[in-house]
């Protein structure tokens, strides 16, 4: 794993990543709305904000979206056994493909891990066959895991006991986990405007004074009509929450582990709800197998400050959930890490 300078960060640091992270307010004013929060003048929320980008803490400040409200998205991950001598040159084919968001070296006989994910009628079939293809690696020393069923994706770090009092924009765990049955299906599906502005705001929302003044000037309308049709966006479930990206290598967050599980057909649901009701766990996937080659099916992501505590809380989870059979494989190499961009 290439090693990344951690930064310091004093109290109050963390107490603005957790609201930045948790719930970005969507308010005319935000950074003074924050800085009420914090106890702080606006001028320092927004000075410190700035300085956790510039040093690398904070990777983005977006929208995050539903991709199961917008429209239809196909995901797998796939695992590739690399030769040590043709790595470089199988990475930099991989990270080339925008659908490609995260690629690791993993400690595994299969070294090389990445998703592949195609939204708004792309073929996932054509992307991967083209990337085994390019690459050359054989069939043999491949896996395409497709996802058959999201149980949790939360990407979301604890810093403080920050807790949402407002009005509703950052949903509690169980309810983003079941957002597919909870969402309000009688709100129509978003129009152009609405398009521009996700189009804009997912790709980053800018550090500044007025926020939102640049993303009404690009879509045409009014600071205050742009404010009212995120807040309809979140309120219908087509954007989970405004909040920050963190880079967590850089807050000491270093180990990074798939943890696979191999569960009975008739326990992933139960298993999957409840490994996903730990916060540990930023995502939870069932997916396909691949008999006598690969026939873990349950997949988990932990992130955690050290290897041991991953480890152990690996453990842990084995014993709540009662299932012995898991792997645990850990990342040594970021080779790419970004969010999914749905094409509005």
């Amino acid at each position: 794993m290439s090693a990344e300078e951690r930064c310091k960060l004093d109290t109050l640091d963390k107490e603005l990543l957790q609201q930045l992270q948790d719930k970005f307010p969507v308010a005319k004013s935000p950074w003074a709305e924050i800085g009420r929060g914090l106890g702080i003048a606006e001028e320092e929320v927004l000075l410190r904000s700035q300085r956790l980008s510039s040093d690398g803490v904070i990777r983005k400040l977006r929208t995050i979206l539903n991709g199961q409200k917008l429209m239809a998205c196909s995901s797998t991950l796939m695992a590739m056994r690399v030769p040590a001598d043709k790595m470089e040159e199988v990475v930099s084919i991989v990270n080339e493909y925008m659908s490609v968001t995260h690629n690791y070296q993993r400690e595994h006989d299969y070294n090389l891990w990445f998703t592949v994910t195609t939204c708004g009628g792309k073929d996932l079939r054509s992307t991967v066959e083209e990337i085994k293809r390019r690459t050359g690696i054989p069939n043999s020393d491949v896996l395409d895991l497709p996802t058959t069923r999201v149980f949790k994706i939360d990407v979301r770090f604890k810093f403080t006991d920050f807790k949402d009092d407002g009005e509703g924009e950052n949903k509690s765990e169980a309810a983003e986990m079941n957002v597919s049955t909870s969402m309000n299906t009688d709100t129509d599906d978003p129009d152009e405007t609405d398009q521009a502005i996700l189009r804009t705001t997912q790709d980053g929302i800018p550090f500044v004074k007025d926020p939102f003044e640049g993303i009404a000037k690009e879509a045409g309308i009014s600071q205050d009509e742009v404010i009212a049709r995120l807040k309809k966006l979140i309120k219908c479930s087509v954007i989970k929450r405004l909040g920050i990206s963190i880079n967590q290598r850089k807050v000491g967050i270093e180990a990074n582990a798939v943890v696979a599980w191999k569960v009975p057909q008739e326990q992933v649901e139960s298993v999957g709800n409840m490994l996903s009701s730990y916060k540990e766990i930023t995502h939870c996937y069932e997916r396909v197998t691949m008999p006598g080659k690969w026939e873990h099916n349950l997949f988990t992501v932990i992130h955690g400050y050290t290897r041991e505590s991953v480890e152990e809380f690996a453990e842990r989870l084995s014993e709540v959930v009662g299932i012995r059979d898991y792997l645990v494989l850990f990342s040594n190499e970021q080779f790419k890490r970004t969010s999914v961009m749905h094409p509005y």
